[in-house]
């Protein structure tokens, strides 16, 4: 798993989403679950889910912050391959008897930020393979929570000017605020020109063009042709302005509401994204590496949230793919003012890999 693979998952399924109401997607809960079914799959069912994963199963992620998890449960009457120890070792794997089995594995799995399997357990599921994960991480300098308009809404001061990019791409200039975390991970938040969509936003956002411009600059307003060809007074950088400020060290001030979001999706609806639709054909087995028993997936489903906070920033997705039979201060210095008070959209990143975590658009402020 590199952190081109996830992104690029993430980033087909966040333009296939329709609408541009609030939302989160974990394309690192997807990945894994792809790749190990690509590698028990055969014919078509095995080039689709290569491709959609990008690579083979090269293990999960994890960190002190970052629990990732995987499951395999069958009925007692379909036996499964040898070659399956090698993927999902015998420790995570057990019996298919009910909901609530499963429902316990996500509380435990994610710390109980999520409660149940999203999945219809009925006489036709044989088998469930689910993944699991749960980040948790403290912000390095904290923010100030105060009411605005019957909301919380969150603020801070950064002296590090760098934390605020602006680039350039296909959806217009991006502002991208970087809120460090103590350990591995950070959170990016991004604005883009009002009227950009949610997955024009996100899909640049993912993989930005170029190193962008740093907070430096923009407060220089240094007049290279880069700067000129970027902005200008009638095409400002999102979200960005030049502020005075009573402190004489220059700052980038964030300004932003608290935030919880969480979805439900249903994979198959995008099943040319994930490579599930040979797989989805119930005339056939396809997995003959994982059982003798044919085997068609019946359901793709994932349930993810996100909450971010004064102190941290808290995510959690379960995915399953279950198979059925085939058949206004004194002025003292300047800062850089960031106010997310229209939509905009948020990255975790594993600062090490720069693998995303989780992805998501908050569209109510």
């Amino acid at each position: 798993m590199d952190a081109h693979q996830v992104s690029r998952l993430t980033a087909r399924w966040i333009e296939q989403l329709s609408g541009e109401e609030s939302t989160v997607i974990s394309g690192l809960g997807v990945q894994p679950l792809l790749a190990i079914l690509a590698e028990l799959a055969d014919g078509p069912a095995r080039e689709e889910l290569a491709e959609a994963a990008g690579g083979q199963y090269a293990g999960l992620l994890q960190t002190p912050e970052l629990r990732m998890g995987l499951g395999l449960w069958t009925r007692p009457e379909i036996p499964l391959q040898p070659g399956v120890d090698r993927l999902v070792p015998l420790e995570v794997r057990g019996l298919l008897t009910d909901q609530a089995a499963l429902d316990a594995w996500v509380i435990e799995q994610t710390g109980g930020l999520l409660k149940r399997m999203p999945i219809q357990l009925n006489d036709d599921v044989l088998l469930v393979l689910a993944s699991a994960l749960a980040l948790q991480t403290k912000w390095v300098l904290p923010f100030n929570e105060y009411p605005r308009d019957d909301r919380r809404w969150l603020s801070r001061a950064d002296q590090d000017l760098e934390s605020l990019r602006v680039y350039d791409g296909p959806a217009g200039p991006l502002t991208v605020v970087t809120v460090v975390g103590t350990g591995e991970f950070d959170v990016r938040l991004i604005a883009g020109e009002p009227g950009r969509g949610r997955g024009a936003v996100l899909a640049a956002a993912l993989e930005p063009s170029g190193e962008g411009i740093g907070g430096a600059e923009l407060l220089a307003g240094a007049p290279s042709s880069r700067w000129k060809r970027l902005f200008s007074k009638e095409r400002p950088a999102p979200a960005v302005e030049v502020i005075e400020s009573i402190s004489p060290v220059p700052t980038v001030v964030l300004s932003m509401p608290y935030f919880e979001v969480d979805a439900e999706h249903d994979l198959l609806e995008h099943a040319e994204v994930f490579g599930l639709t040979s797989a989805m054909d119930t005339r056939r087995g396809h997995f003959p590496g994982l059982s003798p028993f044919p085997l068609a997936v019946s359901q793709a489903k994932q349930a993810v949230m996100a909450r971010f906070s004064a102190t941290g920033f808290e995510a959690a997705a379960v995915t399953t793919m279950p198979m059925a039979a085939g058949s206004a201060p004194t002025p003292g210095g300047k800062a850089l003012k960031v106010t997310l008070d229209h939509p905009f959209a948020f990255i975790a990143v594993h600062r090490p890999t720069g693998i995303p975590v989780v992805a998501g658009w908050v569209a109510s402020t």
